[in-house]
């Protein structure tokens, strides 16, 4: 009867040593995984936690700081939630613009125009004439109820960002 040869003692150490790499390997990609990943969690734990106490996101243009907090923006109605939605950044330039009454004195770039026309379209301003002022200042335009209403909200929103 022969005995099997047995390797070294030291061969013992390196498969054990194996061993204990090959256990090691999920343990290892759960920790990569997470210190790749914690920035991007504590952000979003951040982000909750700044929605559940309504601390909202600040943002700066320029130098000015504004606060974005859903609860402080006003609640528009539903008309003017649509007449907002409807304008575009050049609308709201010639609506935001212009006073209660707009009187349309000298020539007038289309441009301009065709703001006051969609304007008029989307119930925001009444067209009027009044035939007593000097030829060139005859049309002017008055905001409608509706449009008032539209102003008041976006002012309420840049108001309340900025309190922030």
């Amino acid at each position: 009867m022969s005995v099997p040869a047995l390797p070294p003692h030291g061969g013992d150490r390196v498969i054990a040593f194996l061993d204990f790499v090959k256990a090691l390997r999920w343990p290892a990609v759960v920790v990569t995984l997470f210190v790749l990943l914690l920035q991007p969690i504590r952000a979003s734990l951040e982000a909750l936690h700044g929605h559940a106490s309504g601390a909202g996101t600040v943002v700066v243009l320029g130098e000015l700081p504004m606060r974005l907090a859903p609860h402080s923006l006003p609640q528009p109605s539903e008309f003017v939630t649509r007449a907002v939605q409807a304008m575009d950044a050049d609308v709201l330039r010639t609506f935001l613009d212009m006073d209660q009454h707009a009187i349309y004195c000298g020539n007038l770039d289309a441009e301009y125009r065709a703001g006051m026309r969609r304007l008029a379209h989307l119930g925001l301003v009444e067209a009027r004439n009044d035939p007593a002022r000097p030829a060139d200042c005859r049309d002017y335009a008055v905001m409608t109820e509706l449009g008032k209403q539209v102003e008041t909200y976006l002012i309420s929103v840049m108001v309340g960002m900025l309190k922030g």
